[in-house]
């Protein structure tokens, strides 16, 4: 990106100086700031169309010298010539520095301004897109390469400025851990309610950044360490800090995640020393776990602890002989900056060629991964029908049976006509928690829904589950869905306690992988395409497991 942007500059002065024009970076004057970033008083002040808080633009302490303060900066970084490296890095350094001495709001203001003066010159662009256009019809023009300079410099006019900046300040000392900020900070604000007017620009920024991130944090460029008791206390810290799947208490509880029969991997990135990106937890055990108290409620009293056989053997020893199977049950993405991020596809391979040197005789690989939103998804789906009951419409897909209406009814002590109402109210306040009787009917209902939700539901043809996504792009096989894996009240809350086990055959990882990527095929095994055909009868899909 460096090469590309310094290319850009070059050719814009050269062209200009052989063809007699004047291109240039406009400065606006400031009638042009004054509307379009907030510079009255009046305009910094809450508005349905900016998604900042009353009590957060009460820390701006002074609208005028916020706004010329943030605005001489940028421009003074912008009007450097950027011949003089050295000035532009030492500009690029007092941003960064800046950007971290301001408020919430403050930021938030100063991103905007970015995102809406200093992007693309769509008046550069016109032109150069109707040069473009004239020059297309000429058999000269393409021999003596005119139209491909000026084409060269339309694709330079469409990269925003502020790419620019984000390549100078990649360049520096933090200056990635800096940028990962930037974008954490536009997600934050694009999430807020009411940026209606700003949403385009804010998005559009994110997207850049994405873009550049991704290819700064490419899987390729990221380390693979693991992590032990004896590792620095700092970097066990943010072990615990950024634990985002299962929560570590307690530093008991973490000696026991990095202790015998469990290992722990932390990917980290050459600008981001002493600093986690992906974390991953791993059980070492006899057989693929299905309930992750087993794994981590020892300490706890959460739920059954013998699952595997590792529970029964000597804690401060581990008998390799005895241990088949690898379980990852934690994956977290550290950096909110990095949100929606793709890692390569071979994340999971790096571990498990890891382990195996580690562990020979462990050929069976698989997570016990949580399902978000799968709750929220099944109580919206009850609505729905609720709804089409009542107005006597027939839904596009069956979504209960003759049979499961039947078992419900009895169970819930309701009509068949209210079922559904019923239903939802006892899943919506958890009262089936307290009825474990309950459990058999509702366990088959909630497991078909759940095969349903991660093996039809799609969103531009992938799953629309986010975790199932992660692993089926790595090479998985949706393999298990288990009932009652997660008892906690997070588990609960997410996904009635489901869980779902993803299994990794290393040798046909690479193949699942791209007939998921290219190709949208799920790789599945019987037991869950069993349960997505109790659902759809008519499902033909073939199984794609071996």
């Amino acid at each position: 990106m460096e090469e590309i942007s310094s290319k850009r500059l070059k050719t814009e002065t050269e062209e200009d100086e052989e063809e007699g024009q004047e291109e240039r970076y406009p400065r606006s004057d400031d009638s042009d700031l004054k509307s379009t970033v907030c510079y009255s008083p009046l305009n910094l002040k809450v508005s349905p169309n900016q998604g900042y808080q009353d009590d957060d633009l009460k820390e701006v302490k002074s609208s005028y010298g916020v706004t010329d303060s943030i605005r001489a900066h940028l421009e003074d970084i912008f009007l450097t010539p950027e011949s003089n490296l050295i000035a532009l890095e030492e500009k690029a350094r007092s941003v960064l520095h800046f950007y971290g001495s301001l408020s919430f709001s403050e930021k938030a203001l100063l991103l905007r301004m970015l995102s809406t003066s200093f992007g693309v010159e769509h008046q550069s662009v016109e032109r150069l897109a109707a040069q473009v256009s004239s020059l297309a019809t000429s058999q000269a023009s393409r021999s003596d390469g005119r139209l491909i300079r000026i084409e060269d410099r339309l694709r330079s006019a469409l990269v925003p400025r502020y790419q620019q900046l984000f390549t100078l300040l990649s360049r520096l000392e933090n200056g990635i851990r800096f940028l990962l900020q930037i974008r954490s900070d536009i997600i934050t604000i694009i999430s807020s309610p009411g940026i209606d007017q700003d949403s385009p620009h804010f998005h559009s920024m994110n997207s850049i950044l994405h873009n550049l991130l991704s290819i700064w944090m490419s899987v390729g460029s990221l380390s693979l360490e693991k992590i032990t008791w004896e590792s620095p206390c700092d970097l066990l810290q943010k072990i615990c800090t950024y634990e985002a799947v299962q929560s570590i208490r307690t530093w008991t509880d973490l000696k026991q995640r990095v202790g015998p029969y469990r290992r722990c991997f932390a990917f980290t990135h050459v600008t981001l020393p002493r600093e986690p990106v992906i974390v991953v937890h791993a059980a070492i055990t006899s057989q693929i776990s299905w309930n992750v108290q087993s794994i981590i409620g020892k300490l706890h009293g959460d739920g059954p602890t013998n699952t595997d056989s590792s529970a029964d053997e000597n804690p401060c020893e581990e008998k390799l002989s005895t241990m088949t199977t690898a379980v990852f049950y934690s994956i977290t993405s550290t950096q909110k900056g990095l949100q929606g991020i793709e890692f390569g596809n071979n994340l999971i391979q790096k571990i498990i060629v890891k382990l195996q040197v580690e562990f020979p005789r462990i050929h069976q690989f698989s997570s016990l991964s949580p399902i978000p939103g799968f709750r929220d998804w099944l109580l919206d789906e009850l609505n729905v029908h609720i709804h089409l009951n009542e107005v006597g419409e027939r839904p596009d897909q069956p979504f209960i049976s003759d049979r499961e209406t039947s078992d419900l009814a009895v169970m819930l002590g309701s009509s068949e006509t209210s079922v559904l109402s019923t239903l939802r109210e006892v899943l919506l306040t958890n009262k089936w928690l307290e009825r474990p009787h309950w459990f058999p009917v509702l366990k088959d209902f909630v497991l078909r829904q759940c095969a349903r939700y991660l093996y039809v539901r799609k969103k531009r043809g992938y799953v629309l589950n986010t975790v199932a996504n992660f692993h089926l792009r790595n090479g998985a096989v949706l393999w298990r869905i288990n009932w009652q894996a997660d008892t906690s009240s997070r588990g609960v809350a997410a996904s009635l306690g489901v869980m779902a086990n993803y299994r990794y055959y290393p040798e046909q990882m690479a193949v699942n992988s791209k007939n998921y990527i290219e190709r949208r095929i799920v790789a599945v095994s019987d037991q869950v395409l069993e349960l997505v055909q109790q659902v759809l009868p008519d499902s033909s899909t073939p199984n794609q497991c071996r």
